[in-house]
């Protein structure tokens, strides 16, 4: 008989909605729709209200955990342990099943993977961003997190560049850390998406107030350095000279966007780039849009961004960060251009709008490739991790049968 798991409960540390954000809601609602008793625990924050309604409102049970990393010089030891002791108090009352760890940063949530490895409990660590830049991890923290992996825990990567990173530093073997990529609903039907594209794009033309032959420039992120929005900044005066009708629209939020906004008054492109803050409708968005920009620095994998752009056929040009190439194949699915290179992102952006052509070939070979990274092969995936850990509890956990001694002295 096929072992069926209660509880899941879904934990990460998020004081602001993103990329991570919109990933545990969406394998959260996966696993709802697979029969799980699906639980999410997050800083019940301002930047997290519309997380948490929209958490409860999908049928997943929430629960206010404070496990946001801070910035305090305290000791390593003072910083942890109360974040511990509040994982394990949420552990020891809600006796989860499997927990699932998602982490925004590979030196994030150590006390909750700690709680988790000292209960023994089944327990995914989803690694989502690696930065390829080295940052010292002492010997202690090795040996801690070798140990917990004993502890019925799994980890988890979106790419294979982020395993390499991974395997590098915490010294662990790369063919025990799990590659499973990010997915995006597919385009189910053409017709039905041409209608909705036209919707769309009257829809935010007019919320704009722009006129209908504008080419809008889509780049959805948080507001952070690692975006690489100051990569885009100086290329916009000479992207909407030669292009007088284009204009950029960013879909996010984050502690950057003052600054941001700064630095376009200085370039006096202020006036060319949309700042929408947070938004609901990145799919209509994405219909609305004439060409997806992705300057990142560095990612977990594609990025949900990409694979939402994929999958909705949308051109796309992209730097080369992290994972990005090995599912943005240059000149077949997009553009891909040189991270953090402003020159190299002028040109590409340059020659996407004079070849309008060729970039919609490119997208519609990324929106077939789209169909090999869904979101349903991607909660599958965890689904079957998930099982895989429950059933290897239950049998671990049971009695070994009496030996049966068959000869006789």
């Amino acid at each position: 008989m096929q072992f069926s798991p209660a509880k899941l409960l879904m934990i990460f540390p998020s004081t602001l909605r993103g990329g991570v954000e919109e990933y545990n809601l969406t394998v959260s609602r996966g696993a709802v729709r697979h029969g799980w008793n699906v639980h999410a625990a997050f800083p019940n924050v301002e930047g997290t209200a519309s997380l948490i309604q929209d958490f409860i409102d999908s049928g997943i049970n929430y629960h206010p955990l404070a496990i946001a990393e801070d910035k305090t010089w305290l000791p390593g030891s003072a910083r942890h342990l109360p974040r511990f002791l509040r994982t394990l108090r949420l552990l020891a009352s809600l006796k989860p099943d499997v927990v699932q760890i998602t982490l925004p940063a590979p030196d994030c949530c150590f006390a909750s993977i700690l709680a988790c490895a000292v209960l023994n409990i089944p327990t995914v660590v989803r690694f989502g961003l690696i930065p390829p830049i080295e940052s010292p991890i002492n010997t202690w923290r090795v040996k801690t997190y070798s140990w917990v992996r004993t502890r019925q825990q799994r980890w988890i990567v979106i790419s294979q560049n982020n395993c390499r990173l991974l395997s590098k530093r915490f010294q662990i073997p790369e063919d025990e850390i799990t590659c499973i990529y990010n997915g995006a609903k597919p385009a189910k039907d053409l017709s039905a998406t041409v209608s909705q594209k036209i919707k769309a794009r009257q829809q935010l033309l007019s919320e704009l107030n722009v006129p209908d032959n504008t080419k809008l420039l889509l780049t959805v992120g948080r507001l952070d350095f690692q975006k690489g929005y100051d990569d885009v900044i100086p290329a916009v005066p000479h992207i909407v000279r030669e292009f007088p009708n284009v204009r950029f629209v960013w879909v996010g939020d984050g502690d950057l966007r003052a600054d941001l906004e700064a630095r376009l008054r200085k370039y006096q492109v202020a006036d060319k780039v949309f700042l929408l803050g947070y938004r609901s409708d990145v799919p209509d968005l994405l219909q609305a849009a004439d060409l997806f920009v992705f300057p990142t620095h560095f990612e977990g994998g594609q990025s949900f961004a990409i694979a939402e752009a994929m999958a909705a056929g949308l051109p796309i040009v992209t730097s080369d960060a992290s994972g990005i190439p090995e599912v943005i194949h240059h000149t077949r699915h997009g553009i891909v251009f040189l991270t953090g290179d402003s020159c190299d992102l002028l040109e590409s952006v340059r020659w996407a709008l004079t070849h309008p052509d060729e970039m919609t070939v490119m997208a519609e070979d990324a929106r077939v490739h789209a169909q090999d990274f869904t979101e349903d092969d991607m909660i599958q995936n965890y689904v079957d991790v998930w099982q895989r850990l429950c059933e290897t509890s239950v049998n671990s956990s049971q009695p070994s049968a009496p030996l049966l001694h068959t000869d006789r002295a």
